[in-house]
């Protein structure tokens, strides 16, 4: 498929310059570069905005946060799809806009985003036609044929915010682990550019600072929201290096507070018991330590970010796993 990456588009303007004394009126054609678009996928989210509210405030705080950071951009969210073949249909509908030659030079496309659920090699959504039994995973190989969109070449990216899907070794294959073969890494091939992948199950995590006199300390239900804080896109994605603690966020989540989805050290709960029986299965057909469960212990006592996994082009880029440190990538991307 030929690369349509769009440089700039053309408009026709008028200039003037004096000539021997006069104003002479000149024809000229002024070069306009395509407006960076940003996609954002919710799952479970219907068109009219009803639906699971966690992707619903999530993919809204990151519509917002995005507009803070990039004013002259245009920011969509796709809401509606349950199957998979609602999902490739929207997918088939970017692609028709970014490639059609009446509107390819209006956009570049920077950043898609997907709230939804997933696993290490595919999206999960619900079964085709509701039909039980019936195929509900995109796994982005050659079977879904899923056209190569015309990314930026330098800014373009996809963000999974779904659970593990940069968890190569949830495989429990060792050619596939040396070959760190997961979803991301097959979507940064497939489309030719960079996608970033969470190795963990994600988790919601609210803004606490939303909240008016907030204290873990505090009785939540005596509780009301602060005011719009003015913050940059960058201050509000500090707010997030750390989860609060598990109760706070559980009782604020029924709410419209904001919130993200991303991978976070969490040893309990539901991401405890499912990252055990993925530690047991590894374990027993690798027989090595579960490497993901190492980063999670070293991070777990302060519920901070664990880093997530980026490949370009199908070459993973350098993270870094250490207490209280953060990298770029999910500072940038969360």
């Amino acid at each position: 498929m030929p690369d349509k990456t769009k440089i700039s588009t053309t408009h026709a303007a008028q200039t003037t310059k004096i000539n021997n004394g006069n104003v002479a009126v000149k024809q000229v054609i002024v070069k306009k570069p395509p407006k960076p678009l940003f996609v954002l996928f919710a799952y479970g989210v219907n068109r009219d905005g009803s639906g699971d509210i966690g992707f619903s405030c999530a993919v809204q705080f990151k519509k917002e946060r995005l507009e803070k950071k990039y004013p002259n951009a245009e920011i969509r969210i796709i809401k509606g799809f349950k199957w998979p073949s609602h999902f490739k249909a929207e997918w088939a509908k970017l692609y028709k806009e970014l490639t059609n030659p009446e509107t390819a030079n209006k956009y570049a496309l920077w950043q898609i985003h997907y709230f939804g659920h997933g696993g290490n090699d595919s999206l999960y959504l619900k079964p085709e036609g509701g039909i039980e039994g019936a195929n509900n995973k995109i796994f982005f190989n050659k079977s879904d044929n899923m056209a190569r969109l015309p990314w930026h070449p330098d800014k373009g990216i996809f963000v999974l915010h779904s659970c593990r899907g940069g968890a190569y070794e949830d495989s429990h294959d060792q050619t596939l682990i040396n070959a760190k073969i997961c979803l991301a890494n097959i979507i940064s091939k497939q489309q030719n550019t960079r996608c970033l992948g969470q190795t963990i199950y994600a988790n919601f995590a609210i803004d606490v600072l939303k909240i008016h006199r907030y204290s873990s300390l505090s009785d939540r239900y005596n509780y009301s929201f602060a005011p719009e804080l003015k913050t940059t896109a960058e201050e509000d994605a500090q707010r997030f290096k750390y989860r609060c603690n598990r109760f706070t966020n559980r009782y604020y989540s029924g709410s419209g507070i904001d919130r993200v989805l991303w991978g976070y050290a969490l040893l309990y709960g539901k991401t405890e018991s499912k990252m055990m029986k993925n530690k047991k299965e590894y374990e027993e057909a690798i027989k090595k330590p579960y490497p993901i469960y190492e980063e999670m212990k070293k991070l777990e006592p302060k519920n901070q970010i664990l880093p997530c996994r980026v490949f370009n082009r199908g070459v993973l880029e350098k993270r870094i796993v250490e207490v209280d440190v953060f990298n770029r990538n999910d500072m940038e991307y969360i």
